[in-house]
């Protein structure tokens, strides 16, 4: 397939962050349109979310996990992807499906709490982001143990599971009264990936900080 110019639409910090490191990372071709708040961005998305690219004459892809195998198929870049080792890309996916499925989720009642109550008192509210928390938590436990020993999720290179991971260990890292210290294993990879030159750019572009 050729390669287009990617155009994507991104919220600063949200999981858009992180085909944002990836198309940094491998040097494509692409161009930034912060996605506005309103009905008008629902012609391009029309869940509301972000990510959202378009791949080449309006043609949109969504949902982060689909983006970034995309970009790497289409840049060839299967490395990122677990290469020609089945039982690596089958790591990629189980991650990539944990952060899509499992973490990610878990944020929601912390960040819009009142979603998941129909009792819209305040003290309600804080139960629910109470909940939301003790999810995160344990996400971070699992991530954590398989983080021990480990410089990256998969193997012994980057993968797109490690610039995914972003975005959610940031919203850990702001959400949490000690941050990422209780899981030394996770800090010590978050600090070290936000020292990456495409992590950085990323997140100057977006106007956000680790």
């Amino acid at each position: 397939m050729a390669k287009n110019t990617l155009h994507l639409y991104y919220r600063p910090g949200a999981c858009s962050l992180a085909p944002h490191i990836l198309l940094e990372h491998i040097g494509a071709d692409y161009t930034l349109t912060e996605a506005p708040r309103d009905d008008s961005y629902r012609a391009i998305n029309p869940t509301g979310a972000v990510p959202a690219v378009d791949v080449g004459d309006g043609d949109i892809l969504t949902q982060c996990d689909a983006i970034l195998h995309f970009i790497c198929a289409t840049h060839d870049r299967s490395d990122l992807t677990g290469g020609d080792d089945v039982r690596q890309q089958a790591e990629v996916t189980k991650w990539c499906a944990f952060l899509t499925g499992d973490f990610h989720p878990a944020f929601f009642p912390v960040f819009v709490p009142k979603r998941y109550s129909t009792d819209q008192s305040a003290d309600a509210q804080r139960h629910v982001k109470a909940a939301g928390l003790e999810l995160v938590k344990n996400g971070l436990g699992l991530i954590d143990t398989h983080l021990s020993g480990r410089n990256t999720f998969v193997g012994n290179g980057l993968t797109v599971v490690d610039f995914y991971a972003v975005p959610m260990l940031r919203w850990a890292a702001h959400s949490l009264p000690d941050g990422l210290a209780p899981w030394p294993a996770t800090d010590a990879f978050y600090q070290q990936l936000c020292d990456h030159p495409a992590v950085r750019s990323a997140m100057q572009a977006q106007g956000i900080a680790p």
